[in-house]
């Protein structure tokens, strides 16, 4: 089994994995059952306890699979982090951060879990539409219910990270997790956010932190995807996200570039782990529908980078690193 290591979430006392299995399921996602099964329980074999998914994901499919594998498992050996907020109804009230939808989101994951309370519940994005005094006074009343434990982000603007931060500490309910997208290719958060975070003691629970399996090197420039890899799925929605770096041959040029770099420390390219190098990262979300790539992705776990290989990887990527969001 692989040593997976564990941080604590923001200035919180909640451990996480610094692994953190990710359930995403796209809406029209035909992955089979017993496929998304096995990978779930690949990560756990593997040592990881933090699972990452969302009530949108493959509508509400993600979450009645992953009750299922983890069934059984000691809860408090688990950390189970999901999210609410994005469209999973009809009608201005099946989406967004209001109260009610909330109140009605949080117990439809519950079940589907198959528990009586969620670690970390985390509002998928912000809703300019609900107050954010609603939010949180919300987020509140769940935890005092003790139906959440803890309140997180994703993908929110700073500002209204640091308000909604100021007041959950007025209501005795810190944030204490925020989920970017972060990865050596896409470092928009270190400009902003993982700075004022850092400074609100909320820590980072990271996404697409191998850019959907770009990083992994298992595209090459000027050749079509491989079979069965995540562009070529049929359904999912999958090859779009990945659009920006898959007709890119200069990034994928420079992907392969890093293998001997790699390979130098010991290592695989998937298994680089940058993300974990920032002490601002709580965990890095890794997800694939093949339990062999889940067992090879868990070994990033404990994997440090030397000053040196870092510099050399910048220097690989160049001008292909986003650094502000667009």
């Amino acid at each position: 089994m692989v040593a997976v290591e564990f941080r604590s979430l923001g200035r919180s006392g909640l451990s996480v994995s610094e692994i953190v299995y990710g359930n995403l399921l796209y809406p029209q996602d035909d992955t089979p059952d017993e496929v998304v099964l096995s990978s779930i329980r690949a990560a756990l074999d593997a040592g990881v306890t933090t699972f990452d998914t969302a009530d949108v994901y493959g509508m509400f499919r993600s979450e009645s699979l992953l009750g299922r594998a983890l069934a059984g498992t000691p809860r408090e050996e688990l950390v189970l982090c999901t999210k609410v907020g994005m469209p999973t109804g009809f009608g201005p009230n099946g989406r967004g951060l209001s109260r009610k939808h909330v109140m009605e989101s949080v117990d439809g994951s519950l079940r589907r879990l198959r528990v009586d309370h969620i670690d970390v519940y985390t509002a998928h994005r912000y809703d300019p539409a609900t107050p954010l005094e609603e939010l949180m006074w919300t987020f509140s009343d769940l935890v005092r219910a003790g139906k959440i434990l803890y309140v997180g982000m994703s993908e929110w603007p700073v500002e209204r990270i640091a308000e909604a931060a100021g007041i959950g500490a007025r209501l005795g309910v810190p944030v204490i997790c925020h989920m970017p997208r972060y990865s050596m290719l896409w470092r928009a958060p270190e400009a902003e956010v993982i700075p004022a975070c850092r400074d609100l003691g909320i820590g980072q629970i990271c996404y697409f932190t191998l850019e959907q399996g770009v990083l992994t090197g298992k595209y090459a420039p000027g050749a079509p995807p491989p079979a069965g890899s995540r562009a070529t799925a049929p359904k999912g929605g999958r090859a779009p996200l990945m659009r920006r770096w898959l007709d890119d041959d200069k990034v994928l040029g420079r992907v392969e570039r890093l293998r001997p770099l790699a390979e130098e420390a010991g290592l695989t390219t998937a298994h680089l782990a940058w993300v974990l190098q920032n002490p601002a990262v709580s965990g890095a979300v890794i997800g694939s529908f093949n339990a062999e790539q889940v067992l090879a992705n868990a070994e990033s776990a404990g994997v440090r980078l030397e000053t040196d290989l870092l510099v050399r990887i910048d220097e690989v990527l160049g001008d292909s690193v986003v650094h502000d969001e667009e």
